[in-house]
């Protein structure tokens, strides 16, 4: 079957591919300057930045337009890294939006990786199958990279704030979804359809997919019942959730612990330096 699928010989093709580039990505730039590096890290963002726009060329975004501009708005999680990246790595002073690009970076691009959504039953090879692993692979070599080279490696400190970072880049994802619908760019869409679960949500903005009845059964017990409660009957009895507000606290619950685990290879690492450094210094004036 000339077709990606999940375990056949494409979809390892192409996770193949991403490990053969971040190692090139590594053993390239690992002895090159601090400005050469981060050159051309940006330089890749930029053009995954730019990908993101020039994919309305080519099919299928040609034949859809206008309505395809959606597609280059924020329109998910990785919409959203996808156009922020860029300009958090122009950045050159560590904070912690270096730490959430590394987590989201890596939890997005990682998770497209293994579960190719917009890949799965498509050519290998035809534009967008190629732009999506690009695109997606690239959200996580560039952190990844800028952690292994020491350029900027997420920090144990930042764990408070990934929850609240993760919350605005929902906000961005919610906003945008409210715009395209009141402007039309979803055709015959209304806020109604807008709240339902199982419509346009693949970043669990407006609650869980009903495709994810697993995500329910352990997001649910973490969401107040007044946030899926539609107590002014907005979308017509589908199931509701508070937009955004009902991810605060499994945010806070799940998120944390996975930050700390995809991150600690690098903070232990700073941390176990950091007192051996110390006790060298010590040693040296007794």
């Amino acid at each position: 079957m000339n077709t990606v699928e999940i375990g056949n010989g494409y979809y390892f093709l192409y996770i193949a591919i991403a490990l053969a580039y971040v190692l090139t990505l590594v053993f390239t730039l690992r002895k090159a300057s601090p400005k050469t590096a981060r050159t051309v890290l940006l330089v890749i963002l930029f053009l995954n930045f730019s990908l993101h726009f020039i994919k309305q060329f080519f099919e299928p975004y040609r034949n859809d337009f206008p309505y395809s501009l959606r597609r280059s708005t924020f329109e998910n999680i990785c919409g959203v890294s996808t156009v922020v990246f860029p300009f958090i790595f122009l950045i050159k002073k560590h904070n912690v939006l270096h730490d959430f690009m590394y987590f989201i970076g890596m939890c997005g691009g990682l998770g497209a990786l293994f579960y190719p959504t917009e890949a799965i039953g498509r050519a290998p090879f035809v534009f967008d199958t190629l732009r999506f692993y690009v695109c997606h692979i690239n959200l996580a070599a560039v952190p990844l990279t800028a952690a292994i080279i020491g350029l900027h490696r997420p920090r144990l400190r930042a764990w408070p704030y990934i929850p609240l970072i993760f919350i605005a880049w929902e906000t961005l994802i919610c906003m945008n979804e409210l715009v395209l619908v009141g402007a039309g760019a979803v055709p015959g869409a209304t806020i109604a359809d807008l709240l339902n679960p199982g419509f346009r949500n693949t970043s669990f903005v407006f609650g869980v997919r009903p495709d994810f009845g697993w995500a329910k059964n352990v997001l649910d017990p973490f969401v107040p019942k007044f946030l899926r409660t539609d107590a002014f009957n907005l979308n017509g009895g589908t199931p509701f959730y508070f937009p955004v507000l009902w991810l605060v606290i499994p945010s806070f619950v799940f998120l944390i612990p996975i930050y700390l685990v995809i991150s600690s290879p690098f903070w232990i690492y700073t941390l176990v330096t950091a007192r051996a450094a110390k006790r060298s210094g010590q040693s040296q004036n007794p």
